[in-house]
């Protein structure tokens, strides 16, 4: 992959998992878990994304989607965002059959400044297998992508072009 996903692309799956993609969309700022803010989170803004499985084989896939599967980077230098694991809402050995999906909502905190740039990277466990790790980017800021075709893999004048450019001018009001 050239480029990472932006917030909002699909990332299909290849090889053993042909028919399975995933996406990263939904980000919201000041998006607090219902059971409230973690003690840990103080001083930091919080914020939620959604992680979307959708299966269009024609065989059924055993998902784990927990917090060793997730990662979030913040801020231009890549700091390690608080992942809120007891507000998340995660896909745990779930069975996903043919043409249907699972969610999980994801509650993350960082300083304010650093939601300029975000990184997530998930890396689902499927059949009892580690899948490969894909990256999405998006921030407070940037538009998210229609979520209609995956990142394009080759240089041109899609949204992740201009995201980068986006991101390597400092963001909106960095």
């Amino acid at each position: 992959m050239l480029h990472p996903n932006v917030i909002g692309d699909w990332q299909e799956y290849d090889e053993d998992f042909t028919g399975l993609r995933v996406r990263v969309h939904s980000f919201e700022k000041g998006d607090v878990p219902r059971r409230g803010r973690d003690d840990e989170a103080k001083g930091l803004t919080y914020f939620s994304f959604q992680v979307t499985v959708e299966n269009r084989a024609e065989e059924y896939f055993d998902l784990r989607l927990y917090r060793n599967e997730v990662q979030i980077r913040a801020g231009k230098d890549g700091h390690s965002a608080f992942l809120d694991v007891y507000g998340s809402v995660w896909i745990e050995d779930f069975r996903l059959y043919p043409l249907r999906r699972a969610s999980a909502t994801i509650y993350a905190a960082a300083l304010a400044s650093h939601l300029k740039t975000l990184d997530i990277q998930i890396a689902m466990r499927v059949d009892h297998e580690d899948t490969d790790p894909y990256v999405w980017l998006g921030s407070d800021g940037v538009p998210e992508s229609t979520g209609r075709t995956a990142a394009k893999k080759t240089s041109g004048k899609g949204i992740a072009d201009e995201v980068s450019k986006f991101l390597e001018q400092g963001g909106a009001d960095a």
